[in-house]
C-alpha cells in the first residue's frame, strides 16, 4: 500500500478503533514519512487510550526528526501535540499532577509558540499551533492567555471553529467565576457559537470526527447569535487597545462601553477583623498601582510604536542598519514596564496571603522554597495550601513564573530582554542581519520582532492583573462561606469622587 492509502486507513482507525490503530501504527518502518506517519499515529490513538507510553513512542520519534530538521515547524507542532498527549495520558489524581506534568507541559508551550511564530510555517499550522497553545494554557487555568491565543489562531485562519470554541470556553468559564459583564459575555458566546457551528468542516479538518461531537456537545445549549457592533466612535488609540484585547477589564474580550473608566477590574471587598485598624487594607493601594502601572505600559507602547515621542537628540550611525532615538528607548521601557508589573503582583500576592518575603520577593521566586542547587522546586506552605483549597488563579500564576523562569520556558526571551534593557544595551535593527556583541554589553534585536513580543508582554502583564484579581475573589468567597455570624461589608470609596476628578 502506498503512504497515503495507509495513512488514510490508520486516521479513520483512530475514533473508531483506537488499540488497533496503534497495534499496525508498530508494524510500520521505512523511510522518514512512515516514522512520521507511525508517531502521529501514535500520539492521537495513545491519547485516545490514554496509553502514556504508547505516546512516549510517538514523541520520541518526533524529537529525533525536529533535531535533524530544525527549521521545520511543522515538526515541533506535532512534537508539542505528543508533549501535550504524554501530560494527558497522566493519571490526575489532584493537585499534584501539575507537578508531575510540569516537564511536559512546559516543554509542549515552548514549541507551540515556536511553531505559531515561526517566518516559514504555513498559516494553519500557526492557527493550530495559537489553538493548541490555548488548550494547554487553559489546563492549568491560564484562562486569559488562553483566551488571547485562541483570538490569535483566528487571526491567521478566520475559519478555525476549534479557536472559537475554545474563546466560547473560556467567556463561559468567565461567567461562572462571575467575572465581566454578563450582557456582553452572553452575546459574545452567543456570536462565537454561531461562528462555531458555520465552520465544522474545519474542525472536523483540525480535530477529527471525535473533536467534532465533542465540540458540538458544549454548545447544543447555546443559542446563535451575531456580533455585537459597537455604536461609540473610537479614537485611534482606544481602537488599538479594543482591537488587542488590552482593555483592563473582567469582559476579557473587546467591547463596546459608555464610561471613560473603561480600565475597570477590581478587587470589591476583603475581609478584615474588627478589632485591627480601621484603615483601608492595603490591598487596595496595591492594586490602584497595578492598575495604573499597567495603563502607563500600554500608553508608552502605543506612543512609541507610532513614533509619537519628539526628537531632540542626534545620532552616530553604526552602520549596520540600527534604529536609535527616544521612540526606541520608550519601546524598551514599554515592554521593561509591563514585565515589572509581574514583581508587583508576586509582592501583593505574598502580602494578601500573609507570607514572609513578600517586601523583597519577585515573580520568580515568590512561589517557591529555596532548595539547594540541582533539587526540583517546591512550593512555599502558604501557597500550596492555597492552591490545594482550590485556588485556580493562584496556581495559573505560578505557572506563568515557570514559564518565565525556566531557559526552555516559552515566555524566557521576555524575562532575557527586560534584563539587558535594564542591565546592558539594547538595540533594534529594521533591516539586515542582526549582529551579534563582542563584548556581550549589547543586546541586538529584529524591531518588528521586539515589537510584536512587547505586545505579547502587554498581554500578559495584563493576564497576570485579571489572575490576580481573579485569586483574592477566590480566596475572600471561601473564607467568607467558613465564617460565622454577622459579616460587615467595608465600603471604599471612589477615588474620583474623593479627589473630585469627574466634577
Amino acid at each position: 500500500m502506498e503512504i497515503v492509502e495507509i495513512s488514510e486507513k490508520l486516521l479513520g482507525l483512530i475514533d473508531d478503533a483506537p488499540n488497533q490503530a496503534i497495534h499496525e501504527a508498530l508494524q510500520l518502518s521505512g523511510n522518514i514519512s512512515f516514522e512520521l506517519l507511525k508517531a502521529a499515529i501514535l500520539v492521537d490513538a495513545g491519547a485516545m487510550v490514554k496509553n502514556h507510553n504508547v505516546v512516549l513512542q510517538g514523541v520520541e520519534i518526533f524529537r529525533n526528526a525536529v533535531t535533524n530538521y530544525q527549521d521545520n515547524p511543522e515538526l515541533k507542532y506535532n512534537l508539542a501535540n505528543g508533549l501535550h498527549a504524554l501530560a494527558l495520558s497522566t493519571i490526575y489524581k489532584d493537585f499534584s499532577w501539575y507537578k508531575e506534568t510540569e516537564d511536559f507541559r512546559l516543554e509542549a508551550r515552548q514549541y507551540f509558540y515556536m511553531a505559531a511564530n515561526a517566518s516559514n510555517a504555513s498559516l494553519d499550522i500557526r492557527s493550530q499551533s495559537f489553538t493548541n497553545l490555548g488548550n494547554l494554557l487553559w489546563s492549568s487555568y491560564r484562562w486569559v492567555e488562553a483566551y488571547d491565543f485562541y483570538t490569535l489562531a483566528l487571526t491567521e485562519n478566520p475559519r478555525n471553529g476549534v479557536a472559537s470554541s475554545g474563546a466560547l470556553k473560556m467567556l463561559r468559564y468567565a461567567l461562572q467565576q462571575e467575572l465581566g459583564d454578563y450582557e456582553l459575555l452572553v452575546e459574545e458566546i452567543e456570536y462565537l457559537a454561531t461562528h462555531v457551528k458555520e465552520n465544522l468542516e474545519t474542525i472536523y479538518s483540525y480535530a477529527g470526527g471525535y473533536g467534532v461531537k465533542g465540540i458540538v456537545d458544549e454548545i447544543k445549549d447555546i443559542r446563535t447569535g451575531d456580533r455585537k457592533q459597537p455604536t461609540n466612535e473610537c479614537e485611534n488609540y482606544e481602537n488599538f487597545v479594543v482591537s488587542n484585547n488590552l482593555t483592563l477589564s473582567p469582559t476579557i474580550h473587546s467591547h463596546e462601553h459608555d464610561s471613560k473608566y473603561w480600565d475597570n477590574v477590581n478587587i470589591s471587598s476583603v475581609g478584615a477583623d474588627v478589632s485591627g485598624s480601621s484603615s483601608v487594607p492595603e490591598i487596595f493601594a496595591m492594586i490602584n498601582i497595578l492598575k495604573s502601572d499597567y495603563i502607563l505600559a500600554r500608553q508608552l507602547f502605543y506612543d512609541a510604536s507610532n513614533r509619537f515621542f519628539n526628537e531632540t537628540g542626534n545620532y552616530n550611525d553604526t552602520l549596520n542598519y540600527a534604529c536609535y532615538g527616544v521612540n526606541e528607548s520608550a519601546l524598551a521601557l514599554a515592554q521593561r514596564s509591563a514585565l515589572d508589573i509581574l514583581d508587583k503582583v508576586a509582592v501583593a500576592t505574598l502580602s494578601y496571603l500573609g507570607a514572609s518575603g513578600a517586601k523583597r520577593t519577585s515573580f520568580k521566586q515568590a512561589w517557591f522554597k529555596k532548595t539547594k542547587k540541582g533539587k526540583d522546586e517546591e512550593f512555599n506552605s502558604s501557597i500550596s495550601q492555597e492552591i490545594e483549597n482550590g485556588n485556580t488563579a493562584l496556581l495559573a500564576l505560578t505557572e506563568v513564573s515557570r514559564d518565565l523562569s525556566n531557559k526552555i520556558g516559552f515566555l524566557s526571551k521576555k524575562q532575557a530582554s527586560r534584563n539587558s534593557s535594564t542591565h546592558r544595551f539594547t538595540v533594534f535593527h529594521d533591516m539586515g542581519e542582526i549582529p551579534t556583541s563582542p563584548s556581550g554589553c549589547l543586546e541586538h534585536f529584529d524591531y518588528e520582532n521586539f515589537l510584536r513580543e512587547s505586545l505579547y508582554t502587554l498581554k500578559l502583564a495584563r493576564s497576570t492583573v485579571i489572575y490576580f484579581v481573579q485569586m483574592v475573589l477566590i480566596r475572600e468567597k471561601r473564607l467568607a462561606a467558613q465564617k460565622d455570624g454577622i459579616a460587615m461589608p467595608l465600603l471604599v470609596p471612589s477615588h474620583e469622587d474623593i479627589r473630585g476628578h469627574d466634577e
